[in-house]
């Protein structure tokens, strides 16, 4: 790859991952207190480790994020912010901050590449298509939400009894002020829930989720169309994330989006 390459694929990075940040420092500030998710979040260099004692489970609440060369001599202290919550640390790396010198230190520390996660980008603005047989409803913040939070934890599979913890968490998550929330229809049903989180003239697709028995419909592709359509108002740039190679990824190209960068996660490696 050229030197010139690398140094646009960077900035795209940066850019992608402002906005997404600027949502994890908003979700956790509000988290850190509430005593029963055990939060923390911690700035080292560039990168930003947060964690949540009560879903140990779940990477995408636990990891550095961002972590590249300037910031290798924070490894340990960054395992340490892990350790001190008995985590096992995971570190995201972007594509734009990869190379061989920073793979071997993480491979000498013990860390394994374990997956490859994508993120998008487009300009907002789009004329919406809904498909025939579905509505898309904003939930304004004076609304109730008690639907579009069932809607989401129905598609995410969220039972009241063994998730209550993580329903906590999206709760907080979708209930920032940055937050549009939208709900899709199907002959007058919730069919789906989806988000647009906005700022610093930026959007990002944050969170989404269909109930079982209403996939493969199209609800999706239309909450995607109506959050592009409305970014327009306040952002020029409209980000989000999914599984690298995924069914997703492919749906969210299909709809115009281009790959910004990837983001590969290291793992600890395990004894068998």
């Amino acid at each position: 790859m050229k030197y010139g390459s690398m140094v646009g694929m960077e900035q795209r990075a940066d850019e992608a991952e402002m906005i997404i940040t600027a949502k994890i420092d908003d979700d956790f500030a509000r988290a850190m207190a509430e005593p029963g998710l055990a939060a923390a979040k911690a700035r080292f260099g560039r990168t930003t480790a947060t964690r949540l004692s009560a879903l140990p489970r779940h990477p995408a609440y636990n990891k550095a994020r961002g972590f590249n060369q300037d910031d290798a001599h924070h490894l340990e202290s960054i395992c340490a912010f892990f350790a001190d919550a008995a985590l096992l640390p995971l570190i995201e790396v972007w594509a734009g901050d990869a190379s061989a010198s920073l793979g071997r230190r993480l491979a000498h520390a013990g860390f394994y590449a374990a997956e490859v996660n994508t993120t998008l980008h487009t300009r907002p603005g789009r004329p919406t298509s809904t498909p025939p047989g579905i509505e898309i409803r904003e939930v304004t913040p004076d609304d109730d939400d008690t639907v579009y939070l069932a809607t989401l934890f129905s598609g995410y599979g969220l039972t009241a009894e063994a998730d209550s913890a993580q329903r906590a968490m999206m709760a907080i998550e979708h209930r920032s002020p940055h937050l549009r929330r939208y709900l899709a229809y199907i002959d007058g049903r919730p069919a789906g829930a989806a988000a647009l989180y906005t700022a610093r003239q930026r959007g990002y697709l944050a969170g989404a989720a269909t109930v079982p028995g209403m996939r493969n419909r199209g609800c999706q592709s239309a909450l995607i169309q109506q959050r592009l359509h409305d970014a327009a108002d306040t952002s020029s740039y409209v980000v989000v994330t999914t599984a690298f190679g995924s069914p997703s990824q492919a749906n969210l190209q299909r709809l115009g989006f281009t790959i910004a960068h990837t983001r590969t996660l290291w793992r600890p490696l395990q004894p068998d």
